[in-house]
């Protein structure tokens, strides 16, 4: 068995039908009529990533161990993630864009150096990776916050930071706005015609939990806080492959592919990562399956109305009785399946219908 975790595969449901139209995609349409499914609620795939190490909770430590995936040491420390983005005005709201600043180390440093030189008072800013940056407060913060992935597109105004403190927070981000919007690089950057780091996004805080139960005997990721928490774990972390090639065993697959297409509703992007995805994944999965070469493939689905799990074994690649299913006719089913008694019902619905992305 081996388990392919893709978000970004479900499209909304209301363009489904239109975006996927003349694509090709026998072998996942194969996959998702023979496989067995269940629908959960919609959830970020950080609270997923977290969730499935036994990492719970209102407000998720994301700082501290995605900090520990880039390769640094958290310690007992609080930290958050404290990521550069782009805001942009899209049907006279303001947005988070999806796709956000491409810039180099030197830009990041110096961008870094004048938020601990004018907002020190907020904790220690720091940048191991241009485009993912962390704040070490001088105590944990008490506030609720959102990932990007949730935000982008999106209005952001019920995403700032909730909480007690939540109106120091959203301070750091006006100010670090003002900042920012000010400083040299970025003017040279807007006059270039590049994306501008014109804000500061605030979120994950917490200290390193004391431990993770990893649900895969190896993670193959890419993605820093599923390497973070691989190494929580103790499991090894390993590059994502390009494609399905050896049935390995008890493996977890992080598949990025179409993540920043769907968050940023670029269609012509996500129809061919989804063609790609077909092609270097789904088809030999499925003849992997029907030669016994593999005995199980469980695939999750995350996106913005739902979580889908779809499971099935080699014997259920074979049943040609079942049609094939296409993800218009996945998405549009109305098939939930409630929380059992006792398992924690996460409160983040910020992915659920009511704050819909938008492609301007």
């Amino acid at each position: 068995m081996i388990h392919l975790v893709v978000p970004g595969l479900l499209w909304p449901k209301d363009s489904i039908a239109e975006i996927t139209r003349g694509l090709a995609l026998p072998a996942l349409h194969t996959l998702l009529g023979r496989g067995r499914l269940v629908r959960r609620p919609a959830m970020p795939e950080e609270r997923w990533l977290c969730e499935a190490f036994g990492i719970a909770g209102e407000e998720l430590p994301v700082g501290a161990l995605r900090l520990l995936g880039e390769g640094g040491d958290p310690g007992s420390d609080a930290w958050l993630c404290a990521d550069p983005v782009h805001l942009r005005f899209a049907r006279d709201t303001l947005v988070l864009d999806a796709v956000g600043p491409d810039l180099a180390a030197e830009e990041a440093a110096q961008l870094v150096a004048a938020l601990n030189a004018h907002l020190g008072e907020f904790g220690e800013f720091r940048a191991p990776h241009p485009r993912r940056w962390y704040l070490r407060p001088k105590r944990l913060p008490r506030i609720a916050t959102h990932p990007p992935s949730a935000v982008a597109g999106r209005t952001l105004e019920p995403f700032l930071p909730q909480g007690d403190e939540a109106r120091d927070w959203r301070r750091l981000i006006n100010e670090s706005q003002v900042l920012l919007h000010n400083h040299p690089l970025n003017a040279a950057r807007e006059a270039a015609g590049r994306i501008t780091a014109n804000s500061l996004w605030p979120w994950g805080a917490g200290s390193l939990p004391g431990r993770a139960t990893a649900p895969a005997a190896r993670i193959e990721a890419s993605h820093p806080l599923a390497i973070g928490l691989a190494r929580l774990s103790g499991v090894p972390a390993l590059p994502t492959p390009e494609r399905f090639e050896i049935a390995v065993p008890g493996r977890l697959t992080f598949l990025q592919d179409l993540e920043l297409a769907a968050q940023g509703l670029d269609d012509a992007a996500w129809r061919t990562g989804l063609t790609e995805l077909e092609t270097r994944w789904f088809a030999p999965l499925l003849a992997a399956l029907k030669a016994r070469k593999l005995t199980g493939l469980r695939l999750t689905a995350l996106g913005d109305e739902a979580c889908l799990d779809l499971t099935l074994d080699a014997g259920d690649a074979w049943q040609f009785w079942r049609r094939p299913k296409s993800l218009a006719d996945l998405i549009t089913e109305q098939l939930v399946v409630p929380a059992k008694a006792g398992t924690q019902q996460h409160s983040h619905t910020e992915t659920l219908p009511g704050f819909p992305r938008s492609r301007e």
